[in-house]
């Protein structure tokens, strides 16, 4: 089992076998700033840091029968996983238990302390003054300077992708993967336009800009990425002249747009080759940062 599936069911076991959603998620979160480590990523969401992958996990161990079929997280099981984990998550889950928070208080000293995760939260006004909020608010990315950015999703969860999506104030998100389907959970183009739309932000898929995977054959044995963008410059993107209308029109509309694909590198994806080669148009203005 995974190790963070362990700490989620002590973190219930611990609470007496059962939080509501929004305790659970708060506290998952505090026991991963407690212990300095991420077990979990998160992204300002409605309520503010949330993951999907908890959820993931939850409807996961639900099959495996280790948590009950129920809204909120119940325990169904009475193996302690607490005994498993290692000292330094022992000692913040103990730690949160002891200082008795909860509820709303619970969700003000997690926004207090983590303000950057506040951004997208639709319950500010029912904790805080205006003038409180004001101060949380000096921790968001305002920034609406046109850009235009590019990133992979290599060594990344889907949260601590949407994580920096936000933080980066981006608006909307060109998949520019030929066959968008991932191993990684959360990144197959049906779960992650998804996820990107409920986080917010626009989801669109040009695959016509994507290297097709008989144009990859070999790659790192008989053909190098240089090779590679280069075909895919000189004999690809000439003939897809609607798909570049389609993503210039989308530069155009959204101020802050970020196109993605797999590679953490851009100088290993062919994202950096498309962006460049719209770069050498006239009408291409925008300053383009990749991530």
């Amino acid at each position: 089992m995974y190790y963070r599936r362990k700490l989620l069911l002590a973190l219930l076991e611990v609470f007496d076998g059962n939080l509501n959603n929004t305790d659970c998620e708060k506290l998952l979160f505090n026991v991963c700033k407690l212990a300095g480590k991420n077990h979990y990523d998160f992204f300002p969401y409605r309520f503010g840091p949330f993951s999907f992958v908890s959820y993931y996990d939850k409807r996961r161990l639900t099959e495996l029968g280790l948590l009950k079929a129920t809204q909120d997280f119940r325990l169904n099981t009475r193996h302690s996983f607490l005994k498993e984990l290692e000292s330094s998550d022992k000692r913040a889950l103990l730690a949160l238990k002891s200082s008795g928070v909860l509820g709303n208080r619970l969700i003000k000293k997690t926004y207090i302390e983590n303000p950057q995760f506040t951004a997208r939260s639709e319950i500010l006004a029912k904790l805080f003054s205006p003038k409180e909020i004001r101060q949380l608010q000096c921790a968001w990315n305002t920034d609406k300077k046109p850009l235009v950015f590019t990133i992979g999703y290599e060594g990344e969860t889907i949260d601590s992708f949407l994580y920096k999506l936000i933080s980066n104030n981006i608006m909307a998100v060109v998949d520019v993967r030929s066959n968008p389907q991932s191993m990684k959970y959360g990144f197959s183009k049906k779960s992650f336009s998804d996820y990107i739309e409920k986080a917010g932000m626009k989801y669109f898929h040009i695959p016509e800009l994507g290297i097709p995977s008989a144009m990859r054959k070999g790659l790192g044995k008989t053909i190098s990425h240089k090779k590679l963008f280069n075909k895919y410059e000189l004999d690809l993107l000439p003939n897809q002249n609607e798909a570049k209308t389609e993503l210039r029109n989308l530069i155009a509309y959204y101020p802050r747009i970020a196109l993605v694909c797999f590679e953490a590198n851009h100088y290993f994806c062919h994202r950096y080759t498309l962006v460049e080669n719209l770069r050498k148009e006239r009408a291409f203005s925008k300053p383009v940062i990749h991530l």
